[in-house]
């Protein structure tokens, strides 16, 4: 919202004069705005800012006000810079560390700034299931108001430390600042709120005209940044934004900054400009490369998305066919290889999560990696630190060693899932998220992290050959359906039980009727209650299952009996 002449200043007067933007359609709820920490009552300043500016590019500013220039209209800028909320949110495939700095402000108002922390699974669609954090509770431009803009170019914050899965959103109050008070507006107009997520804020978008969108957010791999430029006031049409979407323009700074899903982000480099930067000479050019600072690496592959998960779901009894409810282990997983210039397999990381766990027995969870030899895996770093890790939760990443006795690499995720998911209750909540009428609790998170010694051209396709054991009697593996067993697999399990293996046909872990005893669903799924059929509760599994995948192939989004279904509580 830039003053440039004696009507803008009217406008902006008026504007003052009525509250922020003169209009009241939604009610103004009283909100204690929650600071990021203590800051100067009469400045805005935050006690904890520290200067980030030598650590910036020197032409950022120029930069980013020739993508988005004082006074024009978004609209009318050929890169279509607007997207959906996926190229407006910070989403993290890796734990990284974020920084905030102010860059600039082209605006009269006094506005707060704010984060807020969300899942990429779960994004908000109301306003009430975020919880924003002010950063800068006053930002304004030094042209419009040298006397009261105390928040300088590279004033930052550090957010600190966030995770795999998480993404952060921005907030900003349009003209919060009350001097008076010391503080951010607690009675501000919802009118006058603006977040990243669209579906929160208050204007009605009409065809194609994007009104909800209010921020633009630029990467600038070279620098490990990302650019977030907002717009001020409310886009509806005759209430004055002069949309130029630079009135709080800001820099994140994330290490490593390959943590960072930037499929969906526009670049700051302008686009004539952009196949001439190439900074580690790997023949891809920056704006296409995840890692512009290393030769070595260049682009991030997810699987089954960068946001989403899939499931692994196992029946433990193998090679008896059991109570078949498919839910003695129950995991979300997500794969992330990364790829070198030619396209090949540098590293892998798995993430995986464990849902539930309806098995009495104590099963151990494993990664085997058909084809790769255990040696293939680098463990150590040249500085000696462990370059295979495991982490649990959000606990320090330890060593991880390739099973021995394996001439193939096998992962150990966990030796016993069993101690890490036992609710503290009695039975039936004894068993973990398998009882609609017991809490949901949330299960351990493993993240495991592997690089090659030479990049894989032919790597097996995610999610690899994931598989179950007994705690008890290690060659007791369970798979995917034709899937081999590791080494240290008992072969003489087969054709037992239910079991209607055939190894010299390449057949595994599967009954005479093709049933599976475990399940790869790259999307997500509803599993089965305790002691629940998974025929029963999905009456097109079977039909699935028998003809070897061929028939009802999305039998996993038409469940047959709802409430055979686990809900959670």
């Amino acid at each position: 919202m830039a003053q440039t002449s004696k009507t803008s200043w009217l406008k902006f007067a008026t504007l003052l004069l009525a509250g922020p933007f003169g209009i009241s359609s939604h009610a103004n709820a009283k909100t204690d705005w929650q600071y990021f920490g203590p800051y100067n009552k009469t400045t805005g300043v935050p006690n904890a800012i520290f200067d980030m500016s030598k650590s910036l590019p020197s032409d950022l500013l120029s930069r980013v006000l020739r993508k988005l220039p004082e006074g024009q209209n978004i609209n009318k800028n050929s890169e279509k810079l607007l997207t959906d909320d996926q190229g407006a949110n910070i989403f993290l495939v890796r734990d990284a560390e974020v920084k905030v700095a102010f860059v600039y402000s082209g605006a009269g108002y006094h506005n707060g700034l704010g984060f807020f922390k969300f899942s990429a699974e779960n994004m908000p669609t109301k306003t009430t299931q975020v919880q924003d954090k002010i950063l800068f509770p006053s930002s304004t431009s030094a042209i419009y108001n040298p006397s009261t803009a105390f928040l300088k170019y590279g004033n930052a914050l550090d957010l600190g430390t966030f995770h795999a899965g998480d993404a952060l959103g921005f907030t900003l109050l349009g003209n919060g600042w009350v001097p008076s008070l010391g503080a951010d507006n607690p009675n501000q107009s919802a009118n006058a709120i603006f977040r990243t997520l669209q579906k929160l804020n208050p204007e009605v978008n009409v065809g194609t005209n994007n009104y909800k969108a209010h921020t633009v957010l630029l990467s600038n791999p070279s620098d490990g940044l990302l650019v977030l430029g907002f717009e001020d006031m409310n886009r509806t049409p005759g209430q004055g934004s002069d949309n130029d979407f630079n009135d709080v323009v800001i820099a994140i700074h994330v290490t490593p900054f390959s943590a960072v899903d930037t499929s969906q982000l526009n670049s700051l480099t302008p686009k004539a400009d952009l196949n001439l930067i190439d900074t580690d000479k790997d023949t891809v050019p920056d704006y296409l490369d995840a890692f512009p600072n290393d030769p070595t690496r260049s682009a991030q592959r997810f699987y089954p998305s960068s946001t989403g998960y899939g499931k692994l779901a196992f029946e433990d009894q193998w090679p008896l066919r059991g109570d078949y409810d498919m839910n003695d282990v129950v995991m979300n997983y997500r794969i992330i290889e990364t790829l070198n210039a030619a396209g090949q397999v540098t590293d892998v990381d798995s993430i995986y999560q464990v849902m539930a766990r309806g098995g009495v027995y104590d099963r151990g969870f494993g990664l085997h990696f058909p084809g790769v030899a255990s040696s293939d895996i680098v463990l150590k770093n040249a500085d000696g630190s462990p370059a295979a890790t495991l982490m649990t939760n959000n606990g320090t990443p330890v060593a991880l060693v390739p099973e021995a006795n394996q001439p193939e690499a096998v992962l150990i995720i966990s030796p016993n899932l069993k101690p890490g998911t036992l609710p503290s209750q009695t039975f039936p909540c004894s068993y973990f998220n398998t009882w609609s009428q017991c809490p949901t609790v949330q299960g351990p998170r493993y993240t495991a992290h592997i690089t090659f010694t030479k990049p894989k051209a032919n790597l097996t396709a995610p999610p690899y050959n994931p598989f179950i054991f007994s705690a008890i009697n290690r060659g007791k593996e369970t798979h995917l359906v034709d899937m081999q067993p590791t080494a240290l697999a008992d072969r003489s399990l087969f054709g037992t039980g239910d079991d209607a293996s055939d190894p010299s046909k390449g057949h595994y872990y599967r009954t005479a009727n093709n049933l599976p005893w475990a399940l790869d669903i790259p999307d997500t799924w509803q599993y089965p209650l305790e002691t629940q059929d998974v025929t029963t509760a999905y009456g097109f599994f079977g039909s699935w299952a028998e003809s070897s995948g061929v028939q009802n192939t999305d039998w996993y989004l038409h469940p047959t009996n709802k409430n055979y279904l686990y809900i959670g509580k």
